[in-house]
């Protein structure tokens, strides 16, 4: 069985180990690299740099698929806005790494899939804008209730989507850590799921190819939900590495 390769960018945060304390490290939380295992992937780690910045089509060329994970706010100014104050300090060269990867990855017909500040991402490489604060409208509680604790609350699905046809539920419960949301919509997408109150928490590629972004972090809770949306992704990517494997043959 193909196992594919799924390139993830790193974020990079102040870690301590033995005597050495807040190094700066590119790093990406485990919870994501052992989802991705346990769907049958292979996880490859990008780092933020600018050379990668300036030619992402070297690290698609790895791969056969895109996760981009969750971690802070993107760079307001790349989708036109002026920060709002509750914003993360961003980390300008991974937002554009990851933006950069994406465009490429849907022109490619490659696989993608965003968990969280990942949805974020594709719908701002794609034309989209985000509201920074949802608190600023609605209760965040269901969303957010303190940062680095993860909430939870239904979503419902909407029927005919590509996450319909993976969850096969049109309404489950999801586990949450964010403030900002989807404002405008990008180029080409739509919306696949909401919260109670409006929020939209999935967004999907129209032309059918396996794009997707949901709001909530599948990798925290994995059954049955969660697991079933990265093995399609899997999937996905696995056809695709066949594919390439075949033409190279």
């Amino acid at each position: 069985m193909t196992v594919p390769l799924i390139g993830i960018v790193a974020d990079r945060k102040s870690a301590s180990y033995g005597a050495w304390v807040d190094i700066p490290t590119d790093a990406i939380s485990h919870t994501y690299v052992s989802a991705i295992q346990e769907a049958g992937g292979a996880p490859l780690l990008f780092p933020s740099i600018d050379a990668h910045v300036d030619d992402p089509g070297r690290l698609l060329d790895l791969v056969d698929g895109l996760f981009l994970p969750g971690g802070r706010d993107l760079d307001a100014a790349l989708y036109a806005s002026e920060a709002h104050p509750s914003n993360d300090t961003p980390l300008r060269v991974r937002d554009e790494l990851e933006i950069a990867l994406t465009q490429l990855a849907r022109e490619r017909g490659m696989p993608v899939l965003g968990a969280c500040r990942g949805l974020q991402v594709i719908n701002v490489a794609l034309g989209g804008t985000l509201e920074q604060h949802l608190g600023d409208r609605v209760d965040l509680t269901p969303h957010r209730v303190e940062v680095g604790t993860h909430t939870s609350h239904p979503v419902a699905i909407e029927p005919g989507t590509l996450l319909s046809d993976i969850t096969h539920e049109l309404e489950f419960d999801i586990s949450s850590h964010h403030h900002q949301g989807v404002d405008r919509l990008g180029e080409g997408l739509r919306v696949s799921a909401s919260a109670p109150d409006g929020v939209i928490e999935a967004i999907e590629a129209i032309d059918g190819g396996f794009c997707l972004g949901v709001q909530w972090h599948p990798e925290e809770r994995l059954d049955p939900e969660g697991i079933a949306l990265i093995r399609a992704f899997i999937a996905a990517a696995r056809t695709r590495a066949r594919a390439k494997f075949a033409v190279r043959s």
